[in-house]
């Protein structure tokens, strides 16, 4: 309703006062026509009006009221409109107390309100339905001659339809928007609001709010214009034009809803309402009446006239709204945040499920009270049937402290029925159960288009890594001359040569690296000449081969070393080649017991120079200064150079007992006595032992509180040490060295279970500590880990997480080939690749598949532990993850010779992994390090290199898996849309 019809209406019914009884008679008939509710209105306002005379006989406020000739302006009116909207939503009981405190000493304003409601209630409505400010989208007769008639077309673009209502603001028409081709619902201002400024800038924010927030559940506004009339310059905006009825009738005519109504209203409620919040808009006046229904049953959130920002509402805004839906804090003017929308939700929501309001309340202080202090009654209390989880979620968001109410409008979707059972637990604050978490997330397959993506880069990236792993590491091209094989006979034919003929009973062989001649060429030789220097010179990886008279057996962890079991039986020997056969060093233990007296022959160290690629008779003799580990009885020592490196001195010491060598060792200047190691001072050395440790501290402190809580996936957490378990003690068995006898069981078996014991035991400590508070935190993390604990091997997700671990772990292999192909150019650097497993099928199983697979689980919980323990003290997910990138930082370019080149590529690897765990989850980042473990075999495109075979093995198994992973990824799903494969 208009000012201007307000004061029509009041004029009728003053010149109705002034006439007697049958005058007053004619006059209400022949003004009101066939207007049935305007007659019914103006009658039942002369009856307040002189009921209120009668009162208030001496207040002269009523007569200025009621005075024809004082219009009310704009403010004045907007000021009766507030008072009387917020009047209404109460009930009449209840609205004299509010009154009361709402207009205080202004009596015309009371009056004023008075004779509306009075108005309203004869008129049946007629006014309620006219001033929705949302829109005024209730397909009402209109009570008076329209501005606009049928047919007129505004700014050559809107077909005007007819009158929708009218509103103290102006009036809603349905039109046609001609130029769009839909129908629209048009708002015009009046005359007068139009030219305030005030009004104005209003209806401007109400239009650039409602355009920040585009959803299919909220009211869309189209454009905003202006008209030129008669009468002056009108202004409009244009929106969406819906069809039905607002939630508030809805609820008034039929009571509650139905519950699965009533859930799926909620839900697009909770929809519309995240759009608006995440557009940083809120509503601050959420109520049924606010809510569009259309004939679909489709909800519209409408009338963004109150909403603003949240840093932009401050003072009195605050307390802008209707009163039976603000909340708590808006009662009290302290702020309007999101949750305030929140609660508002859950007040409607309440309507929705039970058909009854939170509070009803006698004034407006009754109801402040309300809010403010008392609980709401149960929904349970009014429909007996409801879900629990409904319940729970409106009494969560109906929570007097706003930090205890649901976070957003999506967490309340989530937490009601049919919504994420892991989101919704989470919502209400709650641990969701390991089986909870297995139910979470997808439930289809991997888009195919994706899976092929992922499953051709696995391909090209093995291609890419097996082409760069040929060009980056120059020791493999030297292995590539003599296979272990080759060096196994050289060894053993040289053992022969110098006397040591009986047949071993055990023998193994193995690979190391020279560390002290890597780093002696890093600090002496130019970068430009290092290549050269370990290719065509001395290799950096260096062959062993040993063989005893009687069985080799490990006292440490059953892997046969150079030097674990000890070289100190009999008949042992062990011999020291670099790559290209050379011999380097040579040991032998003599007899314990020799009963022979005859005089020993001189022995012979040809084959020893020989087999060194050296001429004797190029070396001139010197006194011997280092001393055989093993007892003999002739030493001697020569100097010279090698023919390859004669540009650095080279020393020989050799030893013989009987005359036969025990002892014959290439002295370098790199070379150090057995026992004396290169000092490891850099601060890594420390720094990471250091983190390992007080990441352990912090395991056994989180295990013994989750322990006496009685928390953590316990039977996840066996499965996990029981599996852990079995592939270390499989690893034993194949790569242990194992004898037929009574001390392989009683002493070796039980070392190989203890070990196993140990890796599972820590694997149970590290799950039980970190577990339940990954559930509760990032439970998302262990989607497809809890699937797969529980036996899904051929689930979907698992899968998927699978081939994006297989993927990013060929990825970042090849990242660090490149990384290595570049230093190569500066400077020499390790050969990264796994060495043990050169020595034969049954290492290559044992160290790249079984100990790997069980490592790189074990680091992987160490790594998201980590992880979580930075994310406490940070209290930040982002900050942890990136003081977690700045450390790999740090430490990739700790020691390297291009620390700026290394920091950015190890910051670009621990990016990855971080985002992997929180993105995809633990089976993917544990994917992830195994397969980035398993490529540290070298695979190469060379096929007649002696390793080809092994590395077609660890090709082959990576291949399998990703075909497996592909297969069972797609989740059923068919790779051609079309029938290409039908037909």
């Amino acid at each position: 309703m208009t000012p201007e019809r307000w004061q029509q209406i009041k004029d009728l019914v003053n010149s109705a006062i002034a006439a007697d009884a049958a005058t007053r008679s004619a006059v209400l008939q022949q003004s009101c026509a066939d207007d049935l509710p305007l007659r019914l209105g103006a009658e039942a306002l002369l009856s307040f009006h002189e009921d209120a005379t009668r009162r208030l006989a001496h207040a002269p406020a009523v007569d200025l009221v009621l005075n024809s000739q004082m219009p009310l302006s704009p403010d004045r009116w907007q000021q009766v409109e507030q008072v009387f909207q917020s009047a209404l939503e109460l009930e009449p009981a209840a609205r004299a107390a509010f009154l009361a405190k709402a207009c205080g000493a202004d009596a015309g304003l009371r009056h004023e309100v008075e004779s509306l409601l009075v108005y309203q209630a004869a008129a049946g409505d007629l006014i309620g339905g006219a001033i929705q400010q949302a829109a005024g989208l209730l397909a009402n007769e209109p009570s008076e001659k329209t501005r606009f008639t049928p047919g007129t077309t505004l700014n050559k673009r809107y077909r005007i339809i007819g009158l929708l209502g009218r509103g103290g603001m102006g009036e809603v028409y349905r039109a046609d928007d001609l130029k769009l081709g839909h129908p629209v619902a048009l708002k015009f201002l009046t005359e007068k609001l139009s030219n305030d400024k005030t009004m104005l800038a209003r209806f401007h924010s109400e239009v650039s709010m409602a355009h920040r927030v585009t959803h299919p559940n909220v009211c869309r506004v189209h454009d905003i214009g202006d008209v030129t009339t008669s009468s002056g310059n009108l202004h409009f905006l244009s929106m969406e034009y819906v069809d039905g009825e607002d939630l508030s009738s809805l609820l008034r005519r039929i009571g509650r809803l139905p519950s699965d109504k009533a859930v799926e209203i909620a839900n697009q409620l909770c929809a519309g309402l995240a759009a608006a919040h995440e557009a940083g808009v809120l509503h601050r006046d959420l109520k049924p009446a606010n809510v569009m229904l259309d004939g679909k049953g489709r909800v519209r959130i409408t009338d963004f006239g109150l909403a603003g920002f949240a840093e932009q509402i401050k003072g009195s805004e605050v307390m802008a709204g209707t009163p039976a839906y603000m909340s708590p804090e808006q009662f009290a003017g302290k702020e309007v945040t999101t949750k305030s929308d929140i609660y508002a939700l859950g007040l409607v929501l309440y309507e929705i499920f039970t058909g009854k309001r939170v509070f009803e309340a006698g004034s407006l202080a009754e109801l402040q009270k309300m809010h403010e202090s008392s609980a709401p009654t149960n929904p349970s209390s009014w429909v007996k049937d409801i879900d629990p989880l409904v319940e729970r979620v409106i009494l969560r968001c109906l929570e007097k402290d706003p930090s205890k109410r649901l976070a957003s409008a999506n967490q309340v979707a989530d937490a009601l029925p049919g919504g994420d059972p892991l989101a919704a637990a989470l919502a209400l604050g709650e641990t969701p159960s390991p089986e909870m978490v297995a139910a979470a997330g997808s439930k289809m397959g991997m888009k195919p288009m994706y899976a092929v993506a992922c499953m051709l880069a696995i391909i090209v990236g093995l291609v890419v890594n097996a082409f760069l792993r040929d060009k980056a590491s120059p020791t493999l091209s030297l292995s590539r001359q003599n296979s272990p094989d080759d060096l196994t006979h050289k060894a053993r034919d040289l053992t022969r040569q110098v006397g040591y003929t009986e047949r071993p009973a055990d023998s193994a062989f193995g690979f190391g690296q020279d560390f002290d001649y890597l780093s002696y060429v890093n600090r002496n030789i130019p970068a430009e000449k290092q290549l050269d220097q370990v290719t065509k010179g001395r290799s950096v990886i260096v062959y062993w081969y040993r063989q005893s008279p009687q069985y080799l057996q490990s006292w440490d962890d059953g892997w046969i070393t150079a030097y674990d079991p000890p070289r100190d039986f009999p008949g042992m020997v062990s011999v020291w080649l670099d790559l290209q056969g050379r011999l380097s060093r040579f040991e032998a233990v003599p007899p314990q017991l020799d009963q022979t007296h005859a005089i020993a022959p001189p022995p012979d160290w040809k084959p020893l120079f020989a087999a060194a690629g050296l001429d004797a008779t190029t070396f001139a003799s010197t006194e011997p200064e280092w001393t055989p580990l093993a007892a003999c009885d002739v030493r001697a020592a020569w100097a010279g150079v090698h023919p390859a490196q004669p540009e650095i001195p080279l020393r020989i010491e050799a030893a013989a007992y009987r005359g036969k060598p025990v002892y014959f060792h290439l002295i370098w200047p790199w070379t150090k006595p057995q026992g004396i190691q290169t000092p490891q001072t850099h601060i890594s050395n420390i720094v990471v032992p250091v983190i390992l440790l007080l990441v352990l501290f912090g395991a056994l402190l989180l295990v013994r509180y989750n322990v006496r809580q009685g928390r953590g996936d316990r039977r996840g957490a066996f499965r996990l040490a029981a599996f852990i378990f079995s592939v270390q003690l499989l690893t034993w068995l194949f790569a242990a060295s194992h004898a037929p006898h009574l001390g392989e069981l009683y002493g070796f078996f039980f070392q190989g279970v203890s070990r196993s014991l140990l890796w599972a035991s820590l694997s149970w400590l590290l799950y039980i500590a970190l577990e339940p508070y990954v559930r509760r935190h990032w439970p998302v993390v262990l989607v497809s880990w809890s699937r797969l604990l529980s036996g899904s091997l051929r689930d979907p997700l698992v899968s998927r997480d699978l081939l994006i671990g297989i993927l990013f772990g060929i990825v970042t292999q090849t990242l660090w080939l490149l990384e290595r192909l570049a230093n190569l150019r500066q400077a020499v650097i390790p050969e990264n690749s796994e060495r043990s497993s050169w020595s034969g099928l049954r290492f290559l199983l044992a160290s790249s598949f079984m100990n790997n697979l069980s490592s790189m689980l074990l680091l992987a919980l160490f790594i998201l532990l980590f992880l979580f323990l930075l994310r406490i003290i940070t209290r930040r997910e982002w900050l942890a993850a990136a003081i977690f990138v700045a450390f790999g930082c740090w430490l990739g370019s700790s020691n390297s010779d291009s620390p700026l080149r290394s920091a950015l590529l190890a910051g670009l690897s621990y990016l990855l992994m971080v985002s992997i765990m929180l993105r995809f989850g633990y089976v993917a980042f544990a994917c992830y390090l195994v397969i980035s473990g398993l490529l540290s075999f070298p695979i190469t495109l060379h096929f007649s290199a002696w390793y080809t075979s092994s590395a077609m093995v660890v090709v082959g198994a990576i291949l399998a898996l990703t075909i497996y992973a592909f297969h069972t990824s797609l989740g059923g799903q068919k790779l051609f849309a079309g029938k290409l494969l039908e037909e």
